[in-house]
């Protein structure tokens, strides 16, 4: 080339990007690492002012490469397997490929689980809230809330609404999401993922500190009442442990220290009290309830925090499989 010759590489995806415009070369740049972007960006600003008969050199050079698609000199896959099984060995590699490729998906949740808590929470922070939202009920509700109070609180209600209103996500936007996430959590989907909105809304507002609770349910309930309402009946309470069997709450109770269950127990239901009472030795019994008359005046907040680190307790033995919570529907019935 006589003109584009004397420009770089780099230059010369510069020269292409700003020929295709902001928005083409904004959605580009958004696929790049962040030293690719830096090195673009500089020579964006050396080759700001380029005549017109290089820049059609440059885009032809482009078109002739992209034309020679089809003229492939090295089989890309097979080089890969090569030195992806040198460095992993070649059964190991093979499976690794299968992933790098799409060939063999893996859920999304699982993905998740693998990914630092700092990369994930950097990627969330960069990402549209959809599709925040979407990646938000594939975590664990503990995990999802967690993520959700690191959030602005003007975000952290759109977030829920967002949340409470996904039913089913198409193929192509797991597709599109897995291709985001690909480089660092190695890809996923299915034909379709299945969601329940308003369901895991209520299992990630489990997990969130009563304060911010009862902040989010405010505002989603100004907005959209019937919503607020559908995830209240949805969320897991301190009452509702209630609907654990006996031999539940004797393992939830070897994990509550007796102050703390103490102090629960003082706006707790009779029906409560005695559920939890019959699962305690008689002597257990009533030490608590010994210790219970004594209590005198406490602050509400206190009782609601003790109660709030019961009902964590409970959810996360739930998802551990080691206890049922009976009564939140027919398909969890154990029969």
């Amino acid at each position: 080339m006589a003109r584009g010759g004397r420009y770089s590489n780099t230059e010369k995806a510069a020269i292409t990007l700003l020929s295709l415009g902001k928005d083409v070369a904004s959605e580009v740049l958004q696929h790049l690492s962040e030293q690719e972007v830096k090195r673009i960006s500089r020579a964006f600003m050396a080759v700001s002012e380029v005549d017109r008969e290089t820049q059609f050199e440059v885009a032809n050079e482009f078109r002739t490469m992209i034309n020679a698609g089809n003229k492939v000199l090295v089989d890309g896959r097979e080089f890969a397997k090569d030195v992806i099984a040198e460095a992993f060995g070649e059964t190991a590699g093979e499976g690794l490929l299968e992933y790098i490729t799409g060939a063999r998906k893996e859920p999304i949740s699982q993905i998740i689980q693998d990914v630092p808590e700092k990369i994930l929470n950097s990627f969330i922070a960069a990402e549209h809230p959809q599709t925040v939202s979407f990646l938000m009920t594939k975590m664990n509700p503990d995990q999802a809330a967690a993520v959700l109070q690191t959030m602005p609180e003007e975000a952290q209600t759109d977030i829920l609404i967002r949340i409470a209103n996904l039913n089913n996500v198409k193929a192509d936007v797991v597709d599109e999401v897995r291709e985001v996430l690909r480089a660092q959590l190695r890809g996923s989907g299915a034909n379709e993922e299945e969601v329940v909105g308003p369901k895991s809304a209520a299992d990630i507002l489990n997990f969130v500190d009563r304060t911010n609770e009862e902040r989010i349910l405010t505002e989603i309930e100004e907005m959209y009442p019937d919503m607020a309402e559908q995830i209240r009946n949805l969320m897991f309470t301190f009452e509702d442990c209630k609907k654990i069997d006996d031999k539940g709450i004797q393992t939830v109770l070897k994990e509550v220290p007796r102050d703390q269950l103490v102090l629960s127990l003082k706006t707790a239901s009779d029906e409560l009290k005695d559920l939890l009472f019959r699962n305690v030795s008689q002597r257990a019994a009533q030490m608590i309830q010994e210790d219970l008359e004594a209590l005198g005046p406490v602050k509400l907040k206190d009782v609601e925090k003790a109660q709030q680190g019961i009902v964590d307790i409970v959810r996360r033995l739930e998802a551990e499989g080691k206890i049922v919570i009976g009564g939140s529907g027919a398909d969890e019935m154990l029969v």
